[in-house]
């Protein structure tokens, strides 16, 4: 079907260097021509005007000849850079292969009824051998009938292989087709895109897996193709060594000469010699469609190969395209950063310090990360259209599954917003108090204080929370306005003290050691004002007395900045054990038992029934 056109290319491609060559051997002609006129002209000869008119013309030949070899030249480099390049290539072979099955499915109809006539008479030849009697007088029909039996099974074997032959020719018609089709629609541009790439990438993973299917029946082919041409040339020499046979015996036997063994001998020979020769071009058709079989196939492993070698082609042009278009979003993502680390480096320590530094470069970062992000998804937005796309198909179960990790990061951005705690401040979270050391997308850090201590300083555990706890749980901030707290000390005198002294005793106490806090407290207790516009609390020295079981409790009220307010409760209390010890009259209650003694009664009826048991054995005084 196509082996006509591929000899026209070839004829063509061997007659343009003919033609080059001939152009070649003219132009030397010339110019050793010209060389001869010019050496003529020199001498002082009557015939110079024509000679130089000679010259001319042959001058403005070699001109053309240059100028047409010159040309021809340019086409051919230009017809190799097109047939060399995989999609030349590919438009070459696809040339070559017929568009239409319309002939091949008639000849496969054909062919399907043929196998059906054979099949018919096949079937009927066993089913005579089978109705003959094992008999030494039918031998010699069954051993005819069981030879066209044979034949028969080669012509439907020679059929087989002509229908395959030609649904692998309609294969490889098919396949051209959908070559075409993929041309076609990789006609226009392609933007470069990881979906793409993916594309591409897919592709030639199923054209390498069709090419290596295409050469194993290669493979299979030809060795089927060299079992069929072995048995053909086996065929060949039975029927040449049946004729000498035959030769020998028609010298044994004449009309005057008979031997009716010989002659029975030499007749079954005849038949066997018949039904081999009638067989024989069958097994020809076997070779004949097994060899184009062959063709066809290596056409179609062809095939696949030019069409791998294209889609390899287009995807390491689509590749260097997409990484062409990554280098101006790297190389903003790279100026971005390293302007970063300048700011983060040299302007922010002349403005912050400590955590207020920290916090300021960890912002720069997440900034910095969110432009990168942006710049990357201006060059790269139809990949990220597939990932919404493809997010958006399972976006439920996503949210189900990591509802936590989202609440958590639109956490960070209610704790950042809302500035109602920093780093440094101190938290307490569901009965956990601990100090800022971080604050990140999805987890908060803190450093945990007091618990088995009981007085605030740290622990050194390290507590992680996720940053959805803003959203669940409350909150306390010890520095939220300002970072000074309420404190209590419970002091308890006896009935017998007089309350007028302790209190004063208290009174000067507490004002003597937190003068200097309820200063500070009413300095910045401005701020909380200024923030909600209420007065925070009047900031002055309390005492609160109440009436126990014990005696008289004192409440001393006072105010200190919360990472000290260990210490101030340490010297108010220091500064109590001193003044109590010269102040004798003032003394502290605690719990007493006191035993009073009783007189059993012998006589009554406790004699009789032992001791009453609703009265206490013993009184106790508190």
């Amino acid at each position: 079907m196509f082996k006509p056109t591929i000899f026209i290319l070839l004829s063509l491609w061997v007659m343009v260097p003919a033609h080059a060559a001939r152009d070649d051997e003219r132009i030397s002609q010339l110019k050793e021509e010209i060389r001869t006129i010019e050496a003529m002209a020199s001498d002082d000869t009557a015939d110079k005007a024509k000679l130089q008119q000679r010259r001319g013309v042959m001058q403005q030949e070699l001109k053309i000849l240059e100028t047409r070899q010159g040309l021809e030249n340019k086409e051919q480099g230009l017809q190799a850079a097109v047939y060399t390049t995989p999609l030349g290539k590919l438009k070459d072979r696809l040339h070559v292969i017929a568009t239409d099955t319309t002939a091949l499915e008639s000849r496969q109809r054909e062919l399907l009824t043929a196998k059906a006539a054979v099949t018919a008479e096949r079937d009927q030849l066993v089913r005579q051998a089978a109705e003959l009697k094992v008999d030494p007088s039918t031998s010699a029909r069954r051993a005819e009938i069981e030879e066209r039996t044979y034949t028969k099974n080669e012509q439907l074997r020679a059929l087989n292989l002509q229908e395959d032959e030609v649904e692998t020719e309609m294969d490889l018609v098919h396949q051209a087709q959908a070559l075409r089709e993929l041309l076609r629609t990789n006609s226009g541009p392609t933007r470069p895109s990881v979906s793409n790439l993916f594309a591409r990438r897919r592709q030639m993973l199923g054209d390498m897996a069709q090419t290596d299917e295409f050469a194993a029946r290669v493979r299979n082919l030809t060795e089927n193709l060299h079992n069929a041409e072995a048995a053909l040339e086996l065929a060949r020499q039975k029927l040449a060594k049946s004729d000498e046979e035959l030769q020998l015996l028609e010298r044994q036997t004449n009309f005057l000469r008979r031997n009716a063994r010989a002659e029975q001998f030499l007749a079954t020979e005849r038949a066997q010699k018949q039904l081999l020769g009638e067989r024989m071009p069958y097994l020809l058709d076997q070779v004949e469609a097994l060899r184009n079989t062959r063709e066809f196939a290596l056409a179609g492993q062809d095939l696949a190969q030019q069409q791998r070698l294209y889609i390899s082609a287009q995807y390491r042009e689509l590749r260097d395209e997409y990484l062409t278009q990554l280098w101006w979003p790297g190389t903003i993502a790279v100026l971005l950063i390293g302007l970063h680390l300048v700011i983060s480096r040299m302007v922010l320590p002349r403005r912050y310090q400590k955590e207020t530094l920290f916090l300021a470069r960890r912002l720069g970062r997440y900034c910095v990360a969110l432009f990168v992000l942006m710049v990357f998804a201006f060059y790269l937005v139809e990949d990220l259209t597939l990932v919404a796309t493809t997010l958006g198909l399972v976006s439920a179960a996503i949210v189900i599954s990591v509802q936590d990790v989202f609440a958590a990061f639109f956490g960070w951005f209610a704790i950042m917003l809302g500035r109602k705690f920093t780093i440094g401040d101190r938290l307490e979270i569901e009965g956990v108090r601990g100090d800022v050391l971080d604050i990140q997308l999805l987890r908060t850090t803190l450093i945990e204080v007091n618990n088995w201590l009981g007085v605030d300083q740290p622990t050194g555990r390290v507590l992680f929370v996720p940053n959805n706890f803003i959203f669940k749980s409350k909150v306390f901030n010890f520095s939220h306005g300002h970072p000074y707290i309420w404190g209590k000390i419970d002091v308890t005198v006896t009935f017998a003290t007089p309350t007028a002294s302790a209190q004063a005793l208290f009174t000067k106490v507490l004002e003597e050691e937190t003068r200097r806090d309820f200063a500070e407290a009413r300095a910045a207790a401005g701020e909380m004002e200024r923030r909600y516009g209420v007065e925070d609390a009047d900031y002055s020295p309390k005492i609160y007395t109440r009436i126990t079981d014990n005696g008289v409790t004192f409440s001393l009220i006072y105010v200190s900045h919360y990472r000290s307010s260990s210490g101030t409760r340490n010297r108010i209390n220091r500064r109590l054990i001193a003044e109590l010890e010269t102040h004798k009259h003032i003394q502290l209650a605690y719990n007493t038992l006191s035993v009073l003694a009783s007189t059993a009664v012998h006589d009554g009826p406790s004699a009789v029934l032992g001791q009453d048991v609703t009265q206490a054995p013993f009184a106790v005084r508190r």
